[in-house]
């Protein structure tokens, strides 16, 4: 894997591909990274996939909607993400793939470039940092044999330090939000 990397959020518009890391704990700078994150990948023709909560979704469209317009959110395509990591019953990544046909109408036969921006959340589970790292571990091996930018985001009050470990390792950078 490569080295780690702390990047400034304002420095991932450049990137075209990799796993990124983001702890969060400010809601509203949040929102403001995420809508950065789509933007960026708009002004490039990409399709971004956003995989989110029910409670943030609607934040992030209306600030979307203040600095796009409406035909550009067709390349936004958002996935609850307790769907996302509990379609198979419990805890465990999927690949954004497996979204696309009810995402994005006639995917397979369009060139696109996809990015994804994927909160991650869990129930209170025993043994979840293992889960975790493991689904980030798979994620990390989907993301470079699909070649596509991908971040996971986190709520820095639910992760612990042996997860934070775990998770840098699974991840090529960590976006830093200073500055």
């Amino acid at each position: 894997m490569e080295s780690t990397q702390l990047m400034k959020v304002n420095e991932l518009a450049g990137l075209t591909k990799g796993h990124g890391l983001y702890f969060f704990g400010n809601q509203e700078r949040y929102v403001t990274r995420v809508v950065d994150f789509v933007i960026s990948g708009l002004e490039r023709g990409e399709y971004s996939i956003i995989v989110e909560n029910d409670r943030m979704i609607p934040l992030i469209t209306k600030k979307l909607m203040e600095s796009v317009d409406e035909g550009s959110l067709e390349k936004v395509k958002f996935i609850n993400n307790y769907d996302f990591y509990y379609a198979k019953g419990d805890f465990s990544v999927n690949s954004i793939y497996d979204f696309l046909p009810n995402l994005i109408e006639g995917y397979s036969d369009l060139d696109v470039v996809i990015r994804s921006w994927a909160h991650v959340e869990w129930r209170d589970e025993q043994q979840i940092n293992r889960n975790l790292i493991a689904s980030e571990q798979e994620a990390d091996t989907i993301v470079t044999e699909a070649k596509f930018l991908a971040v996971c985001a986190y709520d820095s009050e639910r992760v612990n330090q042996e997860l934070i470990e775990g998770l840098i390792n699974c991840h090529n950078f960590i976006i830093n939000d200073e500055g």
